[in-house]
């Protein structure tokens, strides 16, 4: 029977691979408006739907680091529940972004709304990355997951500085790629947590609490 961590692990999965189809989406799609318009290259209309499907995507991650506390994969260290917390907050963050872009659909850009969008989405990104550092140094160290899956959030988090910012401050299919890749790897540690939920060792140690 799966239990609460592996269906956050199941739901990490759904928003890695809501958010890599979206990415992989905005890569091959003819633009619909010109460069001047916040949504480009989408329309409004389908502006407003892609941000509304990466809202649910960092949600659904969220639940995905709340699946590393159900684990027990930090070892409940204090380094561990401040990576989690600063984690947890930047998903917060960057879903607010997204509602706000939702919002700027009919945007020209760039406007100083957009600038101070495009802030709000540099410092959520950042937030997450550290927290994913801090975070992944804690279940490291406590061996809170399986084999190589236990160095998965730390690579999560690495990656934000190494792929993910250095993409997105290029060209914008080099962008939309780092996301997706990024989102691959969340993916991958949405899975370790479902291993993880049906472990004997760990499902013999819920039996027990």
């Amino acid at each position: 029977m799966r239990g609460r961590t592996g269906y956050a692990g199941l739901l990490c999965v759904l928003g890695a691979a809501i958010g890599a189809a979206g990415g992989l989406a905005l890569v091959f799609v003819t633009p619909a408006v010109t460069p001047d318009r916040f949504s480009y290259p989408l329309s409004p209309g389908a502006h407003r739907l892609a941000e509304a499907s990466f809202a649910v995507s960092h949600v659904l991650l969220l639940i995905g680091v709340l699946g590393l506390v159900w684990a027990g994969a930090t070892g409940g260290t204090r380094l561990g529940r401040a990576g989690i917390t600063t984690t947890v907050a930047g998903l917060a963050v960057l879903t607010g972004c997204e509602v706000g872009a939702y919002a700027l659909a009919d945007s020209a850009y760039p406007t100083t709304a957009t600038d101070r969008l495009e802030a709000g989405y540099g410092v959520s990104t950042i937030l997450i990355g550290v927290g994913l550092v801090m975070a992944g140094v804690a279940v490291v160290r406590a061996r809170g997951l399986a084999g190589h899956a236990r160095y998965l959030v730390l690579i999560c988090g690495v990656a934000v500085f190494v792929v993910v910012l250095p993409g997105v401050m290029g060209p914008m299919v080099a962008g939309r790629l780092a996301l997706v890749a990024w989102m691959v790897l969340w993916g991958v540690l949405g899975v370790a947590l479902i291993r993880h939920d049906r472990s004997p060792s760990f499902q013999h140690s819920v039996a027990a609490r």
